[in-house]
C-alpha cells in the first residue's frame, strides 16, 4: 500500500494524538466536532507535507533512503506531487470546520510554510530544521486553538519545537552522506557531527530549565518533575552522550531517532498523569 506508507501513518497517528493533547489537556470542555475536524485537518497536512517533501527530496532520498516509496519506484513523482497538493487542499478546506478563524488560518499558512520547507528552506542552514520543530510545535497550539485551551498548551508546545529541534539535528547528522552530495546546508555538514551533538546537548539543558521554571511556577507538580528529569532529560541526555561516542555509527543514529520520538511521547504520559 504505497499511497498510505508515503503518509508515515505512525508520525499521523502521533500528529493526531498531539491535536487532541493541545485540546483536553487541562480543560473541561469534551471532545466534539470541532476537535474532530481539528485532528483530521491537521493529518492530512502533515501528510501532505510529508508526500511533498518526499517528491523534492527524491534525488537524495535515492541515497539515504532509497526504499522510500518514490525513489523505490512505488510512485511516481507525478502522482506523488498531485497527491500531495490533493491532501493540502482537503486539509486546508476541513480546517473550516473547527468554524475557528485562528485554526483556519493556522491551517493555510503551515500548508504554505510546509510546501515552501520542502522546496526550498530544507536546504537552508538552521531554518529547514527551525520550521519542522515549529510544524510540531503548531500541533499542540492548534489543538489549543480548536478547543479555547491555548494558555495551557503553551508549555508543552515548546517541548515540542526543543525536542524535535534536537531530533532533526540529530537526523541531518545521520544523512550527512547524501545531503553532502545534493548540498544541502545543514549544522552537521556546515560544522561537523561533534559540534552538531554538542548543540544538540545544549538544547537538552534547555529542556531541563524549562522543567525547573515550569516547577517554580507551580505549573507542574513535585512527582511530575522528577518523573520528568529521570525518564525525559536523563535518557535524552544519555541518547545524545551514546550519539557523541558512536559519532561514525549510522545504526546508532538511526534508532535514536526513534527513541527520541519515544520519549516524547513519555513527555505527555507523564503529562497527563501528574494533571
Amino acid at each position: 500500500m504505497p499511497y498510505l506508507a508515503i503518509l508515515r501513518p505512525f508520525n499521523l497517528i502521533f500528529v493526531s494524538l498531539t491535536i487532541l493533547f493541545g485540546a483536553l489537556f487541562r480543560n473541561s470542555i469534551p471532545f466534539n466536532f470541532r476537535i474532530l475536524f481539528a485532528i483530521l485537518s491537521a493529518s492530512l497536512i502533515a501528510a501532505a507535507g510529508y508526500v511533498i517533501n518526499d517528491f523534492f527530496d527524491r534525488q537524495i532520498d535515492r541515497v539515504n533512503r532509497p526504499q522510500r516509496m518514490i525513489p523505490s519506484g512505488q510512485i511516481s513523482p507525478k502522482a506523488a506531487y498531485l497527491y500531495a497538493i490533493l491532501l493540502f487542499i482537503t486539509g486546508i478546506i476541513l480546517s473550516y470546520f473547527t468554524i475557528n478563524i485562528f485554526c483556519i488560518l493556522l491551517a493555510f499558512s503551515n500548508s504554505v510554510i510546509l510546501y515552501l520547507y520542502a522546496i526550498k528552506f530544507k536546504k537552508t542552514l538552521i531554518i529547514g530544521n527551525l520550521i519542522v520543530s515549529y510544524s510540531a510545535a503548531s500541533c499542540f497550539i492548534y489543538g489549543g486553538l480548536s478547543a479555547g485551551n491555548l494558555t495551557n498548551i503553551i508549555p508543552i508546545a515548546l517541548f515540542a519545537f526543543l525536542f524535535t529541534l534536537i531530533r532533526e539535528i540529530v537526523k541531518d547528522a545521520e544523512d550527512i552522506t547524501g545531503d553532502k552530495k545534493f548540498s544541502v546546508n545543514s549544522i552537521a555538514i556546515k560544522l561537523g557531527k561533534k559540534v552538531a551533538l554538542v548543540i544538540s546537548l545544549i538544547l537538552s539543558l534547555g529542556i531541563t530549565l524549562l522543567f525547573g521554571y515550569l516547577k517554580y511556577l507551580n505549573y507542574l507538580s513535585l512527582t511530575t518533575f522528577i518523573l520528568s528529569l529521570l525518564l525525559i532529560t536523563l535518557p535524552l541526555t544519555l541518547i545524545l552522550i551514546y550519539l557523541y561516542s558512536n559519532i561514525d555509527s549510522k545504526t546508532a543514529f538511526s534508532k535514536s531517532s526513534s527513541l527520541l520520538k519515544l520519549d516524547m511521547l513519555i513527555l505527555l504520559i507523564i503529562f497527563l498523569i501528574g494533571n
